[in-house]
């Protein structure tokens, strides 16, 4: 792996670390909730083109770092948080999480 493979690599982990834990915050039109989950969707959003160049030109590399950071937060998202939320309704395996989210 290059320097700068290594680099893009390490780089896409600190932004889906930043997504994980960075907390939500009250605004006046969303509640701390929904900031969080806009964060954390966000950072993984951003960090998959980023995995996916620390791979380049090694395609099986670049799919299975784009697949870790899938399966990741996907499964951070369902088990741990109230990050999933499909059709207004909160997807998750914890079922102190599938509230209603609080108003701002």
């Amino acid at each position: 792996m290059s320097t700068l493979s290594l680099s893009l690599f390490f780089a896409g982990l600190a932004i889906l670390l930043v997504g994980m834990f960075l907390p939500g915050w009250n605004t006046a039109a969303l509640p701390k909730r929904a900031v969080k989950r806009r964060v954390y969707w966000g950072a993984t959003i951003i960090a998959l083109p980023v995995l996916f160049a620390a791979g380049w030109p090694d395609v099986q590399s670049s799919i299975a770092f784009t697949a870790m950071a899938v399966v990741l937060m996907g499964g951070w998202a369902y088990f741990r948080t109230p990050n999933i939320k499909i059709d207004g309704r909160i997807l998750t395996a914890d079922p102190s999480h599938r509230g209603a989210d609080p108003l701002p």
